[in-house]
């Protein structure tokens, strides 16, 4: 997550945190660099900030306000690093039991 969330100041999460995070970081994960790394999913709906706390909390923010996606959008996104971007096709893989 560190590797993909946008750092931001301390006070910066604090001007926003009981309000409206400015669009330009809605649907991010923030990054509070002034407060050990705490993260923030910046809801892209309304511009809400939810802390992410640990991982199962993270994992219920995702799970409860996840927007979901399509398989022919899926298809679209790069897979890779920030370091090195490569484009892929999903593979299904499908197993079966006896």
């Amino acid at each position: 997550m560190k590797e993909l969330g946008l750092g931001v100041t301390h006070g910066y999460v604090l001007k926003y945190v009981d309000n409206v995070f400015p669009a330009a970081v809605w649907g991010k994960i923030l990054i509070d660099v002034g407060e050990s790394g705490k993260a923030y999913y910046i809801y892209p709906v309304d511009g809400t900030g939810y802390y992410l706390g640990k991982p199962d909390d993270a994992f219920n923010v995702m799970r409860q306000l996840g927007l979901g996606i399509t398989n022919i959008d899926l298809t679209k996104i790069t897979a890779g690093t920030p370091a090195t971007v490569t484009t892929t096709t999903p593979t299904i893989i499908t197993t079966t039991t006896t």
